[in-house]
C-alpha cells in the first residue's frame, strides 16, 4: 500500500568495512519518499538537532548511515520504525 508512494530514487550509503584508506561505504540504490521540511529531532545522544528532511524507505537504515538524494549526502540523524498489522516492519521514517 504505502510502497506506491516510494517513487523517488536515492542511494543508501552504509558501512561496508575498512580499506587501506579507511572506512568503505557500500552504495545501494533504493526507492524513497522525500519530504523537505525542517523540524527538531533528537539524535542518538539525546541532543536536539535540526532535521532538514524526512525520508520514508523500507531498508534497515541506521543513524551512522547516509542517504544520497538530489546530489547531496545527507547524514541520518534518527530512524523511526512503522510496523504493519502483522507486526513486521512496514516502513521507516528517517530524519536527515
Amino acid at each position: 500500500m504505502l510502497g506506491n508512494y516510494l517513487n523517488q530514487d536515492a542511494v543508501w550509503l552504509k558501512p561496508g568495512g575498512y580499506g587501506p584508506d579507511g572506512p568503505i561505504m557500500d552504495e545501494v540504490a533504493i526507492k524513497v519518499r522525500w519530504e523537505g521540511k525542517r523540524r527538531l529531532v533528537r539524535d542518538a545522544t539525546g541532543q536536539q538537532v535540526v532535521s532538514e528532511g524526512r525520508v520514508y524507505c523500507r531498508e534497515p537504515v541506521e543513524p551512522e548511515h547516509k542517504i544520497r538524494f538530489s546530489g547531496r549526502d545527507w547524514p541520518v540523524i534518527t530512524v523511526s520504525v512503522m510496523p504493519g498489522l502483522d507486526g513486521k516492519t512496514m516502513l521507516r521514517e528517517v530524519a536527515v
